[in-house]
């Protein structure tokens, strides 16, 4: 004897059978012919003398066109579309969609706060998974839980809500959809379909499909962006402990180099006092014009030309060792301060990355008080350029904006898009961010010229990396930024 399992949709017409031992299904019937079997319908679900080879037997004489068939069925009130028109509730959504709906477009943090706000608590904590499995379990009638989850979601995609209300038919709304996905916009456009009237089968399952295969992107982008912060970590390692050694070398030759100053210095101090006895012996010289004295001061003369001569020559060999070292000592110091450049760079990369990060993970701070917190960059919905880069990198550089609460445009740098292009979205750009390693020298010029002219900010990356990207969009939400390029 076989125990069997029903699902009954109305809209639109579907019956499916499953064993309700291994959840193995049985049949599925949808359409016209689902709708047939339901008006023949006259069994009872108490019924336990209906087996699984009845109820198949019965569905394929109802699909060859029989009349003999005799099915019951189990359905659930809350999985039925509503009767009146207008915009669908979250309850009233079929409870397959609930899970997706509940997981992409509310954080955890969110939920917890509608909960909280209902009344509903524990003394035990609650995991994440918890949380949401209670969520959707909830949305299937409704109650407390379910209305504030509901509540929760016209508020945040109330924009979406009001453009998709300018679709009247179902293919407007497909395309709607299909534009917000490619925008970066899913979760706002995926609860704005789902909840349209005009939403029929097509649209909805077309909508869930690609949400299902986004989520599992989400998940492979963001372990590829964990791995690059590690690498980078590694890399700013590596670079202050180079610069250390750099720094503590370049202060042991400095400290060597003024003892060898301090050396030179005091033999030019010996070479002129040299000078002066030499110029007060060539005094004494003039006084005395003739005598024996005359003449052995012109012996003593000739023997300390040769040391004056050899004196002479020192000098000039520490002048010029002096200024051998004055430039090598000027060279450190340039050097040291390039490093010290490179350095910042890297850890302000290295900082917009972790604050990207932790904007992922951190709970919402959307009743923080801190003016300073370092997760909430805001683009304050500023149209952002991006002139070159890497093409493979664009759909995350459009993430990373509309995350910032910007609006991204993209320009491929000259290797496609042409000139004209770049001129209009230029216009309409409110600042442009050039990645100087994957650009055609043409439009990185322009952007340049074209910005400086319209007085517009334009942030120049010695890469296309998402680190360098993120670091220049904080600088544009006003954290770091100036009138000058980043580079």
């Amino acid at each position: 004897m076989h125990r069997l399992l029903f699902e009954v949709e109305q809209s639109p017409p579907r019956l499916a059978v499953y064993d309700a031992d291994n959840q193995r299904l049985l049949i599925e019937v949808e359409g016209e012919a689902c709708m047939q079997l339901l008006a023949l319908q006259g069994g009872s679900a108490d019924d336990p003398q209906q087996t699984a080879e009845e109820v198949i037997s019965a569905l394929d004489a109802v699909w060859k066109g029989g009349k003999e068939a005799t099915l019951f069925e189990s359905q659930h009130p809350d999985d039925e579309p509503p009767s009146k028109p207008g915009r669908r509730k979250l309850w009233d959504l079929p409870g397959k969609f609930h899970c997706q709906i509940i997981g992409t477009c509310l954080e955890v943090s969110e939920l917890r706060r509608i909960a909280a706000k209902g009344g509903h608590s524990s003394e035990q904590p609650i995991s994440d998974y918890g949380v949401h499995s209670s969520f959707v379990a909830a949305a299937e009638g409704k109650n407390s839980l379910s209305i504030g989850a509901h509540k929760a979601l016209e508020k945040k995609y109330a924009a979406h809500v009001r453009h998709f209300t300018k679709a009247k038919e179902e293919a407007a709304v497909i395309a709607m959809w299909q534009t917000a996905l490619a925008e970066g916009q899913a979760p706002g456009a995926f609860w704005a379909l789902m909840t349209h009237p005009k939403s029929g089968e097509r649209a909805i399952s077309l909508a869930y499909e690609d949400m299902h295969m986004l989520s599992h992107q989400i998940g492979t982008g963001r372990h590829v962006d964990l791995e690059a912060l590690t690498e980078v970590r590694g890399e700013l390692r590596a670079l202050r402990a180079r610069y250390e050694e750099t720094v503590r070398r370049t202060h042991l030759q400095l400290e060597d180099k003024a003892r060898r100053i301090q050396v030179l210095q005091e033999r030019l101090s010996e070479t002129e006092g040299s000078q002066a006895q030499l110029d007060d012996a060539q005094t004494r010289l003039r006084t005395l014009e003739s005598g024996q004295e005359l003449a052995d001061l012109r012996q003593r003369v000739e023997r300390l030309e040769p040391a004056l001569a050899d004196a002479d020559h020192r000098h000039a060999q520490a002048r010029v060792q002096i200024r051998e070292w004055q430039e090598r000592y000027h060279g450190l110091e340039t050097r040291t301060r390039q490093l010290e450049v490179a350095l910042a760079e890297r850890s302000a990369e290295c900082l917009a990355m972790e604050n990207l990060l932790l904007r992922e993970i951190a709970p919402d701070c959307e009743d923080c008080d801190s003016a300073s917190c370092a997760n909430c960059p805001d683009l304050a919905e500023r149209q952002i350029l991006c002139i070159g880069g890497r093409s493979n990198l664009a759909e995350h550089y459009r993430a990373l904006v509309d995350r910032f609460n910007g609006r991204f445009m993209h320009h491929d740098g000259g290797m496609e898009d042409n000139r004209r292009r770049l001129d209009a979205m230029l216009a309409t750009a409110d600042a442009v961010v050039c990645p100087t390693d994957c650009v055609s020298h043409n439009a990185y010029s322009r952007a340049k010229r074209l910005c400086k002219r319209q007085g517009k900010p334009c942030i120049l990356l010695p890469s296309s990396g998402i680190s360098s990207f993120a670091r220049a969009l904080e600088q544009v939400a006003g954290r770091e930024y100036q009138e000058q390029p980043a580079h």
